[in-house]
């Protein structure tokens, strides 16, 4: 006697589907036709020669319905937009911590920080600090009144606030920078206190392990670089803005082939820079400041044109800022 397993048909398995391997913009281009890729190559060059042959005269025309007070006697090259960097960690303010004007044209990008606690003329509301301009009445009344006060030609702005540029710096990577031992101490002070707030937003706060030359910085640490003022003063706090913006353009002109970081730092800038201009405005003005060279630097207003008494600047000889700002811009 013997025990039979008894029949059972057995049924196909079906195959497991595979998920298709996700492949890198490199893999993919790689496996398109060389005549294509090369399609692609001369459209790319050809959109990006196009873009920096886009004259910089068309951002000296004022636009329809708003009054910005251009002195017509300026030439309409360099391009000169005016960037502002908002304070707008700290609850209910609603003032420009930075003012800089960078001055942009074919080989050239000059930048030029307006102090801002100097008491100027603001349209509509009487003297008082030039960082109040905008919370009267945004970068609209700030572009006016450095265009009444300065005799300037100033028509479209880009404005981040702090937030925004440790994003930014974030996006590219962070940038190097010199740092003293007493920028350092101050650094990490700021970033265990009034920067505080930026850590339950899950930025990083690590403080700053070193001094020393072309120290990494990453977002956080750069933003509190870029206020110390404590240290020594105003004039060298514009000095600080205005090196970690030349620290940003060198890693962008180092990194120009990453495409990763060119699409962080895109997403960022299209999604949280307040600016009056285009996409196309804004990617030909990029591409001339990438290709400028190391930026020349001015600050005002400039010795001998003010009285310091301590907390604001008072012009004591307006047309010698006048005629430096030129002198500087137009040579």
């Amino acid at each position: 006697m013997y025990y039979e397993e008894p029949y059972r048909k057995r049924h196909k398995s079906t195959p497991r589907r595979r998920e298709p391997r996700r492949r890198g913009f490199g893999a993919w281009l790689l496996s398109l036709p060389l005549r294509l890729i090369a399609l692609i190559l001369i459209l790319a060059l050809l959109g990006v020669a196009l873009l920096y042959a886009l004259p910089v005269s068309l951002f000296a025309v004022e636009p329809d319905g708003v009054e910005l007070s251009l002195t017509d006697t300026l030439p309409p090259a360099p391009a000169n937009i005016l960037l502002l960097g908002l304070d707008k960690i700290q609850a209910n303010s609603r003032r420009s911590d930075t003012v800089i004007v960078a001055s942009i044209n074919y080989g050239q990008l000059k930048l030029t920080s307006f102090l801002r606690d100097t008491i100027v003329d603001i349209p509509g509301y009487g003297s008082d600090k030039l960082n109040a301009a905008y919370s009267h009445g945004g970068p609209q009344l700030v572009m006016r009144t450095l265009n009444e006060n300065f005799k300037l030609n100033i028509t479209h702005y880009a404005a981040v606030d702090f937030q925004t540029l440790v994003d930014l710096v974030q996006a590219i990577g962070g940038v190097e920078l010199n740092i003293t031992e007493g920028e350092r101490k101050i650094i990490n002070h700021a970033i265990s206190t009034h920067i505080a707030p930026l850590e339950s937003r899950g930025y990083p706060t690590d403080p700053l392990a070193h001094s020393g030359e072309q120290v990494h910085l990453n977002g956080v640490q750069a933003l509190a670089f870029s206020r110390i003022r404590k240290l020594d003063s105003d004039f060298k706090r514009t000095y600080r803005q205005r090196m970690l913006l030349e620290a940003m353009l060198h890693k962008l002109r180092d990194n120009l082939w990453n495409p990763a970081m060119l699409l962080r730092l895109g997403r960022t800038l299209f999604n949280a820079v307040e600016t009056n201009m285009s996409l196309i405005q804004l990617l030909s003005l990029g591409e001339k400041a990438l290709t400028a060279g190391v930026p020349s630097q001015l600050r005002l207003p400039v010795d001998g044109s003010y009285t310091d008494n301590g907390s604001s600047l008072r012009l004591t000889d307006r047309q010698k800022c006048i005629d430096a700002f030129r002198a500087f811009v137009y040579d």
